[in-house]
């Protein structure tokens, strides 16, 4: 059974975020996993523990009440919930959850801008996509859920893609349907030959199961807008990335972009880790 970590401040956007996944996997089977992280700010000692106790009290007073809510809201024999509050930040939190545990997922919203723009220039958000083991979905704030039929994913032309990174889409592609559409930036910095090209794009068609896989290119001087600007032409319904040491889009995930972005999304992410 699929596990999804189901990380919550109790805000808008992050029910938003929830209620969009629990709708995307109405039809599987999953066990739902609500988790609140807490802490107190640092005092005398014998306030912080005081204070500690009142914040996991609130926490788990908190966390049983929406999960009542999920469950009337969201009547489905497939899904389990359950809960966990844990002292401290929120990517410990996930990190503590995610031990020992296999076939699991993370999902996080994104609040103020778009999910891709919230994801590179810094947040609590980038440093789940960073730090997690796990595929994590990005949920924009307001996005409401509709029937994926466009997924993009993002290539970068880097060998030896371990066996299984694709196989959360692979899942994705066999029950919805959906089209894949692959596409690279083109960085006039870095230089694909032909060779590298070929071998990287039948491993992604092997693996994914895609027997017709054509790689669109795109030059862009701002690797972020050219991202942007594909799945705003295209209408993509979820944007896949993957997050690899020295790929083009590890450094994304260190450049600093300016938070006017020209084109706004409001696409769902998958980020996978290689």
């Amino acid at each position: 059974m699929k596990t999804i970590l189901l990380p919550t401040d109790f805000s808008e956007n992050s029910k938003n975020a929830i209620n969009w996944v629990i709708q995307f996997y109405k039809k599987e089977k999953v066990n739902f996993i609500l988790l609140n992280a807490y802490f107190s700010p640092q005092a005398g000692m014998s306030s912080v523990v005081s204070i500690n106790e009142i914040l996991r009290k609130q926490s788990i007073s908190d966390l049983k009440e929406y999960k009542n809510e999920l469950e009337n809201s969201f009547k489905n024999e497939n899904h389990a919930f359950s809960y966990e509050s844990i002292y401290g930040d929120v990517l410990h939190a996930v990190k503590t959850t995610l031990e020992g545990k296999e076939n699991v997922y993370v999902v996080v919203g994104a609040k103020g801008m778009s999910a891709t723009e919230q994801l590179f220039i810094g947040s609590n958000t980038s440093e789940i996509v960073k730090e997690s083991s796990a595929p994590v979905f990005v949920i924009p704030e307001n996005v409401t859920f509709e029937n994926i039929e466009k997924i993009a994913i993002a290539v970068d032309f880097q060998k030896n893609i371990k066996n299984d990174l694709f196989q959360p889409i692979s899942e994705i592609l066999t029950q919805s349907k959906a089209q894949l559409r692959p596409f690279y930036v083109e960085d006039d910095e870095v230089l694909i030959d032909e060779k590298t090209e070929q071998e990287v794009t039948e491993e992604y068609a092997k693996q994914l199961n895609q027997h017709q896989f054509t790689i669109t290119k795109i030059n862009e001087e701002d690797p972020l807008t050219g991202v942007q600007k594909y799945i705003h032409s295209h209408n993509i319904d979820l944007l896949v990335l993957v997050n690899r040491k020295k790929s083009f889009f590890e450094s994304l995930f260190h450049k600093s972009f300016s938070k006017q972005v020209a084109l706004q999304t409001d696409t769902p992410l998958l980020v996978l880790h290689d």
